[in-house]
């Protein structure tokens, strides 16, 4: 299947209309709207949620396949040579805030809709997710996932070439403070006081760089802990009392966060510690499953991938998902991001033969006995 010149028009026309709308994270509204209306012009059943959309169409009985991506950007940097907003196509690609991440698998997963609900000749139920905030707190998606209800299976838009994703790790987030007894700066040969900075330091100084857990995920590598943020003090004049570090863990199967939590805990006795978030875990899917044959039969790739970038894909735990869409993750939110024409043609292409086929096989599936 090749989108003929009326249809590339479209798709293109969409991603267009999609960069000029300006929606960094926690300004989707106007973004929403106008792809609400989009797709009601074209007969999907629509509603808004919050400032994302949530769109279905239905076939016969039969499944349900979630597609989401996200209709945020990241603000634009200092760099850009031209308007970030201008969404004109220039020769073969669109530059603009948002082309790559992710308006490209937006216009791509909202063309196959529109295709699909023309004939509804497929076995199952659609669910399209356009959320907001993914960037940033991922709240669109958790506001969405209520409305939804159980689906069967799941494909994030995210931008991957079309390379198809089956394993995302995960991320947590640990704190470590140390607390001190404050004095004045000008007294500290003569007053009592302990430098909570310091004591931070010192047992800080222990840690390897980078301190990789032991063990590493057939596709997602090495999980790694390390510090990326510290805080120490108001004031040059006066000791802190307390020092807090924070620290990244990018975790993939066997590790979780209560073994970084061990580990923090021998390296870093004198603090204490706390999980400030473990809800974005690491997320897999068989490569066997139907949704990922199905996927990489019309994505042309001889075999998934794994992804240690995060996404709304981790919040699909349980749910036979994959992440893939037009674009490259190098290009993600830095300045001229860009995505071509056949990019956004093949991903167009890509979600509208998949959703049938991945609905299709996983019925197959289940009456065959898989998901007995």
């Amino acid at each position: 299947m090749k989108l003929g010149t009326a249809e590339r028009s479209v798709a293109e026309d969409l991603l267009a209309q999609l960069v000029a709308i300006r929606s960094p994270s926690g300004e989707e509204a106007a973004c929403a709207e106008f792809c609400a209306q989009w797709l009601l012009d074209r007969g999907l059943d629509v509603e808004i949620v919050d400032r994302s959309v949530l769109a279905r169409v239905t076939g016969g009985p039969g499944p349900r396949i979630l597609l989401n991506t996200h209709i945020d950007t990241v603000p634009a940097g200092e760099d850009w040579l031209d308007d970030p907003w201008h969404g004109r196509w220039e020769d073969d690609r669109l530059v603009g805030l948002g082309a790559n991440d992710a308006k490209g698998c937006v216009a791509a997963m909202m063309y196959a809709a529109a295709t699909l609900a023309t004939d509804r000749s497929f076995e199952g139920e659609l669910v399209l997710a356009l959320n907001h905030e993914e960037e940033t707190t991922n709240r669109g998606m958790e506001a969405i996932l209520p409305r939804i209800g159980q689906v069967d299976l799941a494909v994030t838009g995210e931008p991957t070439g079309l390379q198809v994703v089956r394993a995302q790790a995960g991320l947590g987030v640990i704190v470590a403070s140390w607390k001190g007894h404050s004095c004045h700066a000008a007294h500290v040969s003569r007053v009592e006081h302990e430098n909570a900075l310091l004591s931070a330091a010192r047992e800080l100084a222990a840690l390897p760089k980078p301190h990789v857990l032991a063990g590493e995920h057939e596709l997602l590598g090495p999980s790694t802990l390390t510090p990326t943020v510290m805080r120490a003090g108001e004031r040059h004049n006066s000791v802190p009392d307390l020092a807090e570090v924070t620290f990244d863990a990018r975790l993939a199967a066997p590790h979780d966060v209560d073994e970084c939590l061990a580990i923090l805990r021998t390296y870093l006795p004198g603090a204490e510690l706390w999980v400030r978030s473990r809800r974005l875990a690491a997320v897999e899917t068989p490569a066997d499953h139907p949704l990922v044959v199905s996927a990489l039969k019309h994505s042309n790739k001889p075999a998934p991938i794994g992804s240690n970038t995060l996404s709304d894909m981790a919040l699909l735990p349980g749910i036979p998902a994959i992440k893939c869409g037009p674009g490259e993750t190098v290009r993600s939110h830095t300045a001229n991001e860009f995505l071509t024409r056949d990019e956004l043609h093949e991903a167009a292409v890509f979600y509208t033969q998949l959703v049938p086929d991945a609905l299709a096989s996983s019925a197959s599936e289940t009456l065959g006995g898989r998901s007995s």
